[in-house]
């Protein structure tokens, strides 16, 4: 049992990492990363964020968890190896995904929690690249290490994966900078009674573009569901725009200190000094 567990997470890896590999080198090649405006600043954070994602779940919640199931739980291991693997993905999915929607949005209302979380959106550009752009702690309030843990102790790591998998590939396509859905949709306006349906039941970059944005067509403080858009119709906190939008991540983004964004609250840092203006042209001739 304990080697299909390992096996199990190592395609998951492998799948999940190839994945976003792909999707990263397909922007740079289609030119999406050219005109970022901080490109070595969002490099950084990016591989920042994929390192601690590799460890802070997998080994820190992995083992706490872990030990917590073992001692509670002793005689539970494995109890779940024969369930239906569809049903308990589906089950798995629909459990993180609303833990995840909860969550999400409390980061968004609770001012603490706003500044852990706040690091996914000072990037001032929309690529894949922001799937790993996290402060530190915020991982420790991720539901799926958790739910991954229990799943693990009690034999559904297969239906983990999948219900994992699904998850991430919703990332992958809701943060890329292709506006692939704006696309098919233009393409087929005949298929426009589809995407109605479909865009209040999955997220699509529309939605979660706009949560990411500021400005026209923006809508930070909504839209907070990962995969599962049904979770924001249901709650109230949809919105729909149906556009592109231009600006992304803070106004104070070119504020915020590396260090606080990455290691809140271990480590504060004041806003940084707003930049000086440029002087126009007329205002040097009369100097």
């Amino acid at each position: 049992m304990e080697s299909r567990a390992v096996d199990t997470e190592i395609i998951l890896a492998i799948v999940v990492f190839g994945s976003f590999v792909v999707m990263y080198l397909l922007e740079v090649l289609a030119g999406k990363m050219k005109n970022s405006a901080r490109p070595k600043r969002d490099a950084i954070f990016t591989l920042f964020g994929m390192f601690g994602q590799s460890m802070v779940p997998g080994v820190i919640i992995g083992t706490l968890a872990g030990m917590a199931m073992l001692a509670l739980f002793p005689a539970q291991s494995g109890s779940f190896a024969g369930s239906s693997l569809w049903l308990t993905a589906f089950i798995l999915f629909a459990s993180m995904e609303f833990c995840h929607y909860v969550i999400h949005r409390y980061a968004h209302e609770w001012r603490w929690m706003w500044k852990l979380h706040r690091t996914h959106h000072s990037g001032m550009d929309m690529n894949v690249g922001l799937l790993y752009r996290y402060n530190i702690f915020w991982l420790f309030l991720l539901p799926q290490p958790w739910f991954g843990a229990f799943a693990m102790y009690t034999g559904m790591y297969e239906a983990y994966a999948v219900a994992i998998f699904a998850t991430y590939a919703c990332n992958v396509l809701t943060h890329t900078a292709f506006r692939w859905d704006l696309y098919l949709r233009a393409k087929a306006p005949w298929s426009e009674p589809i995407w109605w349906v479909i865009e209040r039941v999955i997220t699509l970059p529309d939605t979660h573009h706009a949560h990411h944005a500021y400005g026209k067509g923006a809508h930070p403080n909504g839209n907070y569901a990962v995969s599962l858009f049904i979770y924001d119709v249901i709650f109230g906190t949809a919105k729909i725009p149906n556009q592109r939008q231009s600006k992304f991540g803070l106004p104070i983004s070119p504020r915020l200190h590396w260090a606080e964004e990455m290691f809140w609250p271990a480590i504060k840092k004041p806003l940084l000094p707003k930049p000086a203006k440029a002087a126009k042209p007329s205002d040097a001739a009369t100097a």
